[in-house]
């Protein structure tokens, strides 16, 4: 039965591109594909059952071979990641799983590409799907209502396949798709962001967790105030509200690591951490004064800048060994009290869509800036760069795609050097060539020795302190909205260093023109 010619089920095998990725296919299974726009590319996976039932687990198929990456609940409000390569290592409770394989279309040769499919369950009508795996090595659906009375014998698009070769857009696209299938949500690129997404801000989550107290906003809120780092918002999460627990005693009831699965909002007022004298009080007190404090004393506000790098990319790398989520004493402990130092290696490529950010001139060179080490790199196309951490060290790298100005000049923004997301202060950058000048140097002025600027770069940046760029020749001149500015450049590295004075305004953006 050829659903699509990507996905389809031949003598009880789920072939997705060319490749088995799933064996031994249950005859109840149904595979449905997608269609109309944007799913057309992928399948829907169902199952019928010969009587109802509030709750069905169905077996699909045998998964072996392959490298998946899962992502599970391992609590009521929290999930986690896995990795496998069988279907016993999918865990109870799986909501999305990727699942990495060869093309077997060429004979399985050494170059073929790699297929990503990505398996997203959803929900059907008053049913809910999830994915889990058993001894057999099989893949299950487990589907159910989690109410006795409300019962099925079928469920036809319980989970959503979609494949192809880059992880991320497949992954994209998965989301659109169900997007348009469901029509109960809308992917990320339709929603607005919120408008103090741009700003520092404060939860009281980890610092608190359910005790937090009106003492305690206020000291926290302090204690960033006094370390240069006032918080613009603030958010009081989950222990400021009435809550009681129903829980009844039980000694075959266990609830892991303390979460509340039976307490019970009581009302709507603040508890009595937050009341005066342990009493509500409508009049300048409780929750209220907290927040009227954090307001006036600490300048808590909500305002928006826009924080996406617009001109390239960020990889974190760090070194988290040694504890995680244990599957089997499903609690979170200490595999490894001393654990080794990881090596591994960074690419341009491992920035999702780095190439829709360059643009389509750019052939591939990225500007390397490290964060902890200050390293300035220039990376050719395909290469990677070696990466060495000990237990709890990161790094940041910032990748800048190399921009050819001229033939001999090469540019890349970076950013604000001593910041953590260095490369999002740059929210605009073009290139203007003086064609003059490119000609001959009839008609210009020289502005340093006997050099004529061929081009100028004009940046659009916010925020305040050492900025840099790469250039692969030292620049000309400098400027910080028409000022000209004094710069540094290092030969070696070709990186550019200035300094961006403190804006007057808010959410102001320099102009800032560099020529070459």
């Amino acid at each position: 039965m050829t659903v699509t010619p990507k996905i389809s089920v031949n003598d009880g095998n789920l072939v997705v591109h060319g490749k088995t990725i799933l064996s031994g296919v249950h005859d109840n299974i149904v595979l449905t594909p997608g269609s109309g726009v944007g799913l057309v590319a992928g399948a829907f996976i169902g199952a019928t059952a010969s009587h109802s039932k509030s709750l069905h687990v169905f077996p699909v198929g045998v998964l072996e071979g392959v490298r998946f990456m899962c992502l599970f609940r391992f609590k009521l409000w929290w999930m986690t990641q896995r990795m496998g390569t069988c279907g016993r290592d999918i865990p109870l409770e799986t909501q999305f799983m990727l699942v990495e394989s060869k093309d077997s279309s060429e004979s399985e040769h050494e170059d073929s590409p790699t297929i990503y499919t990505v398996f997203l369950p959803l929900l059907e009508g008053q049913f809910r799907a999830v994915l889990q795996g058993n001894e057999k090595n099989e893949l299950e659906i487990c589907l159910e209502s989690g109410d006795n009375a409300v019962e099925t014998n079928q469920g036809l698009y319980l989970v959503y396949m979609h494949a192809g070769t880059n992880p991320f857009e497949v992954i994209n696209q998965a989301v659109k798709a169900v997007e348009k299938h469901l029509q109960t949500f809308q992917h990320r690129e339709k929603k607005k962001l919120p408008s103090f997404i741009d700003w520092f801000g404060w939860c009281t989550w980890d610092a608190f967790y359910t005790d937090v107290t009106a003492e305690g906003v206020e000291e926290g809120l302090k204690s960033l105030s006094e370390g240069g780092t006032p918080p613009r918002f603030l958010i009081i999460d989950d222990g400021w509200q009435q809550i009681g627990s129903e829980v009844k005693e039980d000694p075959n009831c266990v609830v892991q690591e303390g979460a509340q699965f039976a307490n019970r909002l009581t009302g709507i007022k603040e508890n009595e951490k937050f009341q005066k004298n342990g009493k509500a009080d409508e009049h300048e007190s409780g929750l209220k004064l907290v927040v009227k404090k954090a307001k006036q004393q600490h300048n808590v506000n909500l305002l928006k800048i826009w924080n996406v790098n617009k001109c390239s990319g960020v990889v974190g790398v760090f070194n988290c060994q040694g504890a995680g989520w244990c599957k089997v004493a499903k609690k979170t402990r200490i595999h490894d009290a001393s654990p080794g130092t990881l090596t591994g290696s960074v690419q341009a490529t491992d920035v999702d869509s780095i190439a829709q950010i360059a643009g389509p001139d750019w052939t591939g060179d990225t500007i390397v800036y490290a964060h902890r080490s200050r390293e300035v790199v220039r990376l050719p196309k395909g290469v990677s760069l070696p990466v060495t951490l000990k237990v709890l060290e990161y790094e940041l790298f910032h990748f800048c795609p190399v921009k050819n100005v001229t033939e001999t000049i090469s540019f890349a923004s970076i950013g604000l050097l001593d910041m953590f997301n260095s490369t999002g202060a740059v929210e605009q950058l073009e290139v203007q060539k003086n064609l003059e000048c490119l000609d001959s140097n009839s008609g210009s002025e020289a502005l340093s020795g006997d050099r004529f600027p061929v081009a100028t770069i004009t940046l659009k940046v916010r925020g305040c302190g050492r900025f840099g760029v790469y250039c692969s020749q030292r620049p000309v001149k400098c400027t910080v909205d028409n000022t000209e500015t004094e710069f540094n450049y290092d030969d070696a590295t070709g990186l550019v260093t200035l300094t961006i004075p403190v804006p007057v305004e808010e959410m102001y953006k320099w102009s800032i023109e560099i020529q070459v």
